[in-house]
């Protein structure tokens, strides 16, 4: 496994952490755009969970099911499976070193996961990719929902400035699965775009993860922060791991936050 990185973020909640930067030409694959705020509406209508039908047997699980055994990194409310030669990025908020979020970086891809608090018999997917794609469409940019192994996802695809002054095109997919009063949210970016393997191995530790939301009452969408894993010395054939805590060399700073999840002070749009 590769470095394992806490990264430092002065705004609460970001959408995602973009890929390692690469340069990019017109209309070329960019890192991720972040999904728009929007106000809960309280009179939408109530929709069914999504997830794939396998859910239960091949994941992403509930602490309460029975997950196969496999090398998993805990950060609390949720457990990712880890592979070699992957780098882990954990976002932190400026002031409280809360964690935000997980990006898991594979083969010049990369899929940041957040879990959310979510109602007991209702689905929170749909409404949140409307509203993803209402924001994007609001930036000029494109929208389109595809049907893949793990349900309905979104693509979408906002214009940016790249930074030798050409007009490109930033390329996203959105995935969410509805669990068991938890939501969990996959930003793949980079490679895990557009080149299947990528894609695939990180779909592998999407479906391999444990989501523990906790007995608590919590309000819906309300952000499950993570917690710093204890790092010890790995077993027999398990990937090493290494710690650093501090701020990202390449921080992506963005102009245009874009987040479904706005409540109150715990979510901000930053313009």
């Amino acid at each position: 496994m590769g470095l394992f990185d806490r990264f430092k973020k002065d705004r609460p909640l970001p959408a995602h952490e973009e890929a390692p930067e690469t340069e990019a030409a017109p209309d070329a694959l960019d890192e991720p755009a972040e999904p728009a705020p929007a106000d809960l509406d309280d009179d939408a209508d109530i929709h069914p969970k999504e997830a794939p039908r396998d859910r239960s047997e091949n994941g992403p699980f509930d602490a309460a099911e029975d997950a196969p055994e496999r090398h998993r990194l805990n950060l609390g409310p949720v457990a990712v499976p880890v592979i070699d030669g992957m780098q882990i990025r954990l976002e932190t908020e400026q002031d409280s070193d809360r964690i935000l979020a997980v990006t898991m970086i594979h083969s010049g891809g990369a899929m940041q996961l957040q879990a959310f608090a979510a109602p007991r018999g209702e689905g929170i997917w749909k409404s949140v990719r409307d509203e993803i794609a209402e924001g994007v469409r609001a930036r000029k940019g494109k929208a389109d929902e595809l049907y893949t192994d793990l349900g309905n996802e979104l693509v979408t695809q906002v214009p940016v400035r790249t930074k030798d002054g050409r007009t490109g095109v930033r390329v996203t997919r959105f995935a969410g699965i509805d669990g068991p009063r938890w939501f969990l949210r996959a930003v793949f970016s980079g490679s895990a775009v557009t080149d299947k393997e990528t894609r695939s191995a990180l779909v592998g530790l999407l479906r391999g993860a444990v989501v523990d939301r906790g007995t608590e009452a919590r309000p819906p969408r309300e952000l499950l922060p993570l917690v710093a894993p204890t790092v010890a010395s790995p077993g027999p054939g398990q990937p090493a791991q290494q710690v650093e805590a501090g701020a990202p060399q390449d921080q992506a700073t963005g102009d245009d936050d874009i987040d479904p999840f706005e409540r109150g002070p715990e979510i901000a749009e930053i313009r």
